[in-house]
C-alpha cells in the first residue's frame, strides 16, 4: 500500500502499473492478487487509507487550538504543510478522480464522500452553513490553485483574508 500510495501522488493511477508496484514493493505479483482482485479495488483501498490518514493529519495539525479561528487558519496552514511534503501533489481525490473510469462507483463514493466530510469538517468549526460552505470551497480552491501554480502564494492570500475578513 505504501508504494502503490508513492507512485499514485507522483505518477498518477493510469500510468502506475500493478508490475511497477510489485517490483517497487519486492513481492510476488501472485501476492498482489492475493490481497487485492484488481488494481481498481486497491484504488479503493488506497482512497479509503488515504482518507483515514488526511482526516488524522489534519485534526491533529489544528490539536491544540481552541477558537474556531485558530481552527479554520491552522486548516488552511495544513495545506501549506501537505504542499510541501508531497511537491504540490494537489488533493489525491481530485487527482484520482480524474484518471478514474466513471463505472468505479465505489471509488467515486469514497472521493464524495471525503468531500461532504470536508465540508462537515468545517461545519463542526464554524456553525454557520454558510460562512463554512465558503470556507470550504475556498479551502479547495486553494489546493487545486496552490497544486497549479505550484506555490504557497494563493494561501497565504486566502489566510490573510480569513484573517481580516470572514472571520
Amino acid at each position: 500500500m505504501e508504494v502503490s500510495s508513492k507512485l499514485f501522488r507522483e505518477q498518477g493511477f493510469n500510468s502506475t502499473g500493478i508490475n511497477q508496484i510489485v517490483q517497487e514493493a519486492n513481492v510476488a505479483k501472485s501476492s498482489f492478487y492475493d490481497h487485492f482482485k484488481s488494481k481498481d479495488f486497491l484504488a479503493i483501498e488506497y482512497l479509503n487509507n488515504r482518507h483515514m490518514q488526511w482526516f488524522q493529519g489534519l485534526k491533529n495539525h489544528i490539536n491544540g487550538y481552541r477558537t474556531s479561528k485558530e481552527k479554520i487558519l491552522k486548516s488552511f496552514d495544513y495545506l501549506k504543510s501537505m504542499n510541501e511534503k508531497e511537491n504540490f501533489g494537489g488533493c489525491v481525490f481530485l487527482n484520482m478522480m480524474s484518471e478514474l473510469k466513471h463505472g468505479n462507483k465505489e471509488s467515486y463514493e469514497i472521493i464524495k464522500n471525503h468531500k461532504i466530510d470536508l465540508q462537515n469538517f468545517f461545519k463542526d468549526i464554524i456553525k454557520d452553513d454558510d460562512k463554512s460552505f465558503i470556507i470550504y470551497m475556498l479551502f479547495e480552491s486553494c489546493f487545486i490553485e496552490s497544486q497549479a501554480f505550484r506555490s504557497q502564494e494563493i494561501i497565504n492570500r486566502t489566510i490573510n483574508y480569513l484573517n481580516s475578513e470572514i472571520l
